[in-house]
């Protein structure tokens, strides 16, 4: 039966490329697990047509799929309702990073809610998915990737990374093991070029080590997709609030000072919070930065301070600019954002503006 104690944990299949193995490898541990006794069902399944896989699922249970109806189509999903009826110990669920067609909804909040019920969950995701490395794979190999996965859903569980040679995983897709026959020299020729191949390996490398900004940066440099960055960058994150035209002008003014890039982070918090109101100071952050000549990007996470701490280490900043915000509820000081920044970024200088004082009630 499903955890009655909170939780459940989750581990993620990360693979470098389609076709390196990472459905085959959630496969085998869920079946090495139903026979140590556990019960494990299938929530979702994506076969590709391959053999393989087809095997290494053997003979475990697999919950029905539900039909969608969608813009005049018929498609196959996976049917939360049911899984979660199952009382499984652990639930399979494969492509992470996925778009329900009809409730629109990310296959990683249906793994949330499985999470949140106590079902341990296996999973897999592409590098080129993850919210942060997914522009610079888009880049890299000429594919955009519309659907994505936040960094800190997949870091909240274990990581298993999934990858092969980029001649191994080319000799794969070559055999038809990975793509049917009229699709082989195509895909050999475009995505699974070797180049791309073992850009995308290094990416994923770097990501699991938690640099894969500073990497992806590099990997565009050296591809001539963009030019090098030869100068330091200041660092300013902003929460569409009414401080955030003070700290992007106070940062500007110390890039200039210090003869730095400008970059300016807003972390979209993912608990659904985003009003009209934040999404239009949202747009005039954007203006603003673009008039004073920086650089604006907007990232998803949970805690927006690890992630601004990720950004501004990958960018080698040398300084990071906040709001000052006292903690709430008398909290001491060392609980503030700010402080939290210092102590993520001890060799980084955290400047805080002093934020707008709070309307009478």
């Amino acid at each position: 039966m499903a955890s009655s104690s909170g939780t459940g944990l989750l581990r993620t299949y990360l693979g470098t490329a389609p076709g390196v193995g990472k459905t085959y490898a959630m496969l085998a541990e869920g079946r090495q697990r139903a026979e140590a006794g556990e019960r494990v069902v299938i929530g979702w399944v994506e076969r590709h047509g391959r053999s393989e896989t087809k095997a290494q699922r053997g003979d475990l249970e697999i919950v029905p799929a539900r039909a969608v109806e969608y813009r005049g189509s018929t498609f196959r999903d996976m049917d939360i309702e049911a899984v979660l009826a199952t009382g499984a110990n652990l639930v399979l669920v494969d492509e992470l990073a996925h778009r329900v067609p009809d409730t629109r909804r990310w296959r990683w909040e249906e793994v949330a809610e499985l999470l949140a019920k106590g079902f341990d969950v296996l999973t897999t995701a592409n590098v080129a998915n993850l919210s942060s490395v997914r522009e610079y794979a888009a880049q890299i190999t000429g594919v955009g990737a519309v659907e994505y996965v936040p960094d800190d859903f997949v870091r909240s569980g274990e990581i298993a990374l999934v990858d092969l040679p980029a001649a191994a995983l080319r000799e794969r897709i070559a055999s038809g093991k990975v793509y049917s026959a009229d699709l082989v020299g195509g895909a050999l020729a475009d995505y699974f070029r070797a180049s791309n191949l073992e850009a995308l390996s290094e990416l994923g490398r770097a990501w699991v080590e938690g640099n894969a900004v500073a990497v992806g940066d590099d990997l565009l440099v050296r591809r001539g997709l963009v030019e090098p960055r030869l100068r330091p960058t200041v660092v300013a994150g902003v929460s569409g609030t009414g401080d955030d035209e003070r700290v992007i002008r106070d940062a500007c003014l110390l890039a200039r000072q210090d003869d730095a890039d400008l970059l300016v982070v807003h972390v979209n918090v993912l608990d659904g919070s985003s009003s009209r109101r934040q999404r239009q100071a949202q747009d005039r952050n954007r203006e603003l930065v673009s008039e004073l000549g920086g650089s604006y990007i907007e990232v998803e996470g949970n805690s927006p301070a690890p992630v601004l701490a990720d950004i501004a280490r990958a960018r080698g900043a040398s300084r990071v600019v906040v709001a000052s915000h006292p903690p709430r509820l008398g909290l001491l000081s060392r609980f503030s954002f700010g402080a939290q920044l210092r102590r993520l970024l001890p060799q980084v200088t955290v400047d805080e503006v002093r934020a707008s004082p709070s309307p009478a009630r």
